[in-house]
């Protein structure tokens, strides 16, 4: 666009913005304006636990040197001749221990200021020097990750995904729906719309009550001007913080014993009793010993017998140990030995085998290291790439530390994407098996589909025409094929079952549909826009969660691994025998996208929830699907409608699966076993379910810039349009024609039209993706057991998801090994759900609400921000029986007969169930009545005991929650460690919280 050329700063001028704003605060708070005087003062404190030479030690080295003086002074030369010197001595050492104490600290205090000018001076080099292209930033489609904080900004004219760090005043930004502003900024040509730092931008949106299926003009993104430069917020926290840092465990019992104990009890104590014994001797009994010189009983005696316990070189021998300790340790992560040690783990085959470092790799981490150049800098504060000795002691942290906690999950704990799992898709067998794969499922799907037969035959009976009996009918059986991740490579998948190729006839549809639509780039922007719509309608309920990003931009694959929270798919397709080649066979002619809102009180009359604690807090994907028209270029008649979709949303829009040969009609039977399998991942993974079918119309462009909306109970939309013949029977000859031979005549222009062709598509199967733990995390998390260490994962997501991949991780994960941090009582908050939002068909109109959701005004915030944290959209149906009739005319065909006297459920509609649908295996329920929220954590260890201090899981955390905790642990004595993503704007404040990250 021409008119964005002019938008936003250039490259140079941004820089030399961020560079301008940081010295300033820098200027402000300089350590430099702390006179020595008053370091020397604050470093003699008795109560500075930091200080290794206090005002008590100085004193009595001062008045011990001075008495040597003076005693030889006043005795024989030949006898005390040499105190004169060792006077002056003792008062050099004082000088020299308090210049030595005061310099440490005056290091400590400038250490972080220091860093940060290290940090400005290479950003001036990049100003002057690098030219950035819209090639240097991560993809604008990079999807959304909690680990990493991008933005959209204008750069020299272009708009480019800019991690927040690099944001400044003046900055022109683009919010997407949902999203929080990164700082104070206003609305580009209306500065009367503010938004201030983690405001959430919420567009009006229509929230009427539907009927119908209804196009909704997706909401806009906004241009913001920021006020101020969001990292000066960081900056200025931590340069806050920095004089009240946390003591490590050493130095609090280093002055606990130096300076508690000896020299402000005990050297004063034996300064006393030596002059009291002197004063004894020296009046009563010099008669019968004998009694020297004045000056030697009163002024020597004392000094001899006190100076023993004087820190005498204490100070100066601690700050070199401690600068040889941070060296070594800075040298050995720094060494080539240390990255041999990791490649080596990330190759070993089993991540839970026995570790152990040899006393020879040991040996050889040693050897090779110029750590006399890691000991001088360390000294002398002038490092460049140790890390921060003084202000964050990571020598005294590590030797003490007993809790590692990590605060996020995604390139951290686990690769960056999560990778497929498992394949469900449905097969036909002329007899019912005897075993079945997964026999709990099995066995509650036949229960439930022998107790609908047994109430069918109670029923009148109907006419049947068909001529084949049902026991001759062919019996479907679920097929669930597992996929294993290659544990040294971010997207490498292979199958489990060896000889997975017999059913490759029922996976190449599926994996055609994951290339067309689910990995193709070009289907990128919309889908992108479309999940921010989705996080909007989202925030209105907090009972629903978007469930997006499912898709790996092959192009920006070194992007994606780095910063992307999609699930994908890519991989599978090649495993299938697709190749990247094979979708430019196709053309993409349009993009529909669907959503519907879900009755999230319907869930808790499910039978297969009613087990789970009442406090549980299940966080529902809302239910949408995205749909792509595809012609052949051969053919540019021939349309193909392929669709990815949550299960429950799938289900409805379908009327038949492919089985790998044939076209058949989905059963109440069929239905039943997908609605369990999607029910059971769903819980634990992320499972996404494809369809597809042929089109007889085309699609008019229009339709590809509105989302249809349906609504929450739509099932007599879906009986309205489904076919009585699900397909002509010649289509189910073969396998090319699940493809479709029918010719395009005619243009859908209208959204009920669109909602039709999304009716009776042909169900090929799902998918259920799943975080993997990295094989380093695993070991370290074995070697930290070894070592008497917790660790200690602050997961963002549910208790059940958490507890999955926390076993994944090799952690304990029982009934009493986790603890949700989400409060049990959360009030409820006034949410605008039944404003009627207008929108015109330009653009949204302003009105009495306000388009802003602040952060004590939006329920489900933090679930949207973590996109993935959900539960399944719990689901349960009746649907009516299918009538055996079949037409005279054609006695292979079957048609199903529909009753409509009955009420049909829709699959997102909930209805009590028997007790044998499916119950859930998982005990969400907290059993060990541990505590449930932050505010119960402090009682219940006052009144009950530790074992929140023992747990390895915290669930349902946000920044605010973990931060609180990790002050409780320190408070009963932990010395906690964190590990998290730097880039992550929220993890700032927690890092300052630990005693060291």
């Amino acid at each position: 666009m021409k008119g964005d050329e002019k938008l936003g700063l250039t490259t140079f001028e941004a820089l030399g913005i961020l560079i301008k704003d940081i010295e300033h605060l820098l200027h402000e708070q300089d350590p430099e304006k702390y006179s020595w005087f008053s370091t020397l003062l604050d470093i003699l404190s008795v109560n500075n636990e930091l200080s290794t030479f206090n005002w008590v030690s100085c004193g009595c080295l001062f008045f011990s040197g001075l008495a040597l003086i003076l005693t030889s002074c006043f005795v024989e030369t030949a006898t005390y001749g040499e105190l004169l010197f060792y006077g002056f001595i003792l008062i050099g050492i004082v000088a020299e221990n308090a210049f030595l104490v005061a310099w440490d600290h005056r290091l400590r205090r400038n250490e972080i200021p220091q860093r940060i000018r290290i940090l400005l001076q290479a950003v001036k080099e990049c100003q002057e020097k690098c030219s950035w292209g819209p090639e240097n930033y991560p993809h604008l489609c990079s999807p959304y990750s909690p680990c990493i904080t991008l933005q959209w900004t204008y750069r020299d004219g272009r708009l480019v995904n800019l991690p927040w760090a690099l944001l400044c005043n003046g900055d022109t930004i683009v919010l997407r729906p949902g999203q929080p502003a990164p700082g104070n900024c206003v609305q580009l040509d209306t500065e009367s719309s503010f938004l201030s730092y983690g405001e959430v931008y919420s567009p009006p949106a229509k929230h009427d009550h539907i009927s119908m299926p209804t196009a909704r003009i997706p909401l806009n993104n906004k241009r913001y001007v920021l006020q101020e430069t969001p990292l000066l917020r960081n900056y200025k926290e931590v340069l806050e913080t920095t004089s009240r840092k946390s003591v490590s465990c050493y130095d609090k019992n280093r002055h606990l014993i130096l300076n508690r104990c000896m020299q402000s009890y005990t050297l004063p104590m034996l300064f006393l009793i030596t002059l009291f014994i002197s004063l004894m001797r020296y009046i009563y009994i010099d008669q019968w010993v004998g009694a020297g010189h004045w000056s030697a009983m009163f002024l020597l005696l004392p000094v001899l017998v006190s100076l023993p316990i004087m820190p005498i070189g204490f100070p100066s021998i601690w700050i070199v140990l401690h600068a040889f300790g941070n060296a070594k340790l800075s040298a050995f992560l720094q060494s080539n030995a240390a990255s041999k040690i990791q490649l080596e783990s990330a190759h070993s085959a089993d991540p839970f085998e026995d570790i152990s470092i040899v006393e020879e790799e040991v040996e050889a981490i040693g050897s090779g290291i110029k750590w006399g150049q890691h000991f001088v800098h360390s000294l002398l504060g002038t490092q460049h790439f140790l890390s921060l000795t003084r202000s964050s002691n990571p020598l005294h942290v590590l030797g003490s530390v007993t809790a590692l906690s990590c605060v996020d999950k995604k390139g951290i704990l686990s690769w960056p994407n999560p990778t497929a799992e498992k394949i469900f898709f449905l097969k036909t067998t002329s007899a019912k098996p005897g075993i079945s794969r997964n026999p709990t499922m099995d066995k509650n799907v036949d229960v439930v589909a022998e107790e609908m037969e047994a109430m069918e035959e109670l029923e009148p009976p109907t006419v049947n025409l068909r001529k084949t009996s049902k026991a001759q009918e062919p019996y479907t059986q679920v097929e669930v094929l597992d996929l294993t991740h290659d544990l040294s490579c971010p997207f490498k998948l292979e199958f489990d079952d060896s000889h997975w190729q017999d059913h490759l006839t029922s996976l190449k549809p599926l994996g055609l549909a994951i290339l067309l639509n689910t990995c193709n780039m070009a289907t990128q922007e919309h889908y992108l826009q479309f999940c921010s719509h989705v996080t909007a309608e989202a925030l209105y309920n907090e009972d629903l969660v978007p469930v997006t990003n499912r898709r790996c931009p092959p192009c920006v694959k070194e992007v994606s691994t780095l910063l992307s929270n999609n699930k994908c798919l890519c991989e599978l397709s090649k495993q299938i025998g697709f190749t990247e080649n094979a979708k430019y066979n196709y053309a993409l002619l349009q993009q529909l996208s669907t959503f519907r809102h879900v009755q999230p009180e319907t869930v808790r009359h499910d039978i297969k929830f009613r087990s789970l604690a009442l406090t549980t807090k299940l966080k529902l994907p809302f239910p949408h699907m995205v749909a792509v028209v595809m012609s052949e270029n051969q053919n540019s008649n021939s349309l193909q409608l392929f669709s990815q979709a949550t299960g429950d949303i799938a289900l409805d829009s379908c009327m038949d699966f492919w089985d790998g040969t044939t076209l058949r009609t989905l059963s109440l039977s069929d239905r039943k076993k997908i609605l369990d399998f999607y029910q059971r991942t769903s819980l634990t993974a992320y499972c996404t379910a494809f369809a597809y079918r042929p089109l007889g119309k085309s699609i008019h462009s229009r339709l590809s810039r509105v989302y249809m909306e349906l609504p929450a109970d739509s099932h007599n939309l879906y009986l309205k349009n489904r076919s009585p013949t699900p397909l002509d029977w010649d289509l189910h000859q073969s396998t090319d024609s699940l493809y479709g031979l029918e010719s395009v005549d005619g243009e859908i222009k209208d959204i009920e039209g669109c909602f039709e062709i999304q009716c009776n598509q042909i169900f090929l199967g799902m998918v259920t993706m799943q975080y993997q733990a990295q094989i380093e995390m695993v070991q370290l998390i074995e070697q930290l057991e070894r070592a008497c260490v917790r660790f200690v994962h602050f997961s963002k997501e549910n208790e059940l998801r958490s507890r999955v991949f926390s076993e994944k991780m090799g952690l304990e994960s029982g009934w009493n090994c986790h603890i949700s941090l989400l409060p049990s009582e959360t009030p409820d908050d006034d949410r605008p759900e039944e404003e009627e939002l207008l929108l015109d068909d330009d653009d949204a109109q302003p009105t009495a609400a306000s388009p802003l959701l602040r952060k004590h005004s939006c329920g489900s915030l933090e679930g949207s921000k973590a996109m993935s944290v959900s539960a399944p959209c719990a689901i349960n149906t009746e649907i009516d029986r299918e009538s055996e009739e079949s037409v005279g005319a054609s006695p292979k065909r079957e048609v199903p007969t529909l009753d409509l006297s009955q009420d049909w459920q829709s699959m997102s509609c909930m209805t009590d169930s028997t007790e044998q649908s499916a119950p859930i295996n998982f005990d969400m329920s907290n059993r060990a009545k541990l505590p449930r929220g932050i505010e119960q954590i402090r009682p219940h260890l006052e009144k009950v005991d530790n074992v929140p201090l023992l747990v390895s899981l915290f669930t349902d955390c946000t920044p605010s929650t973990t931060l609180e905790m990790i002050e409780i642990m320190q408070d009963y004595g932990e010395i906690v460690c964190v590990m998290g993503s730097s880039a992550n704007a929220d993890n700032s404040s927690i890092f300052l919280k630990a005693n060291t990250r």
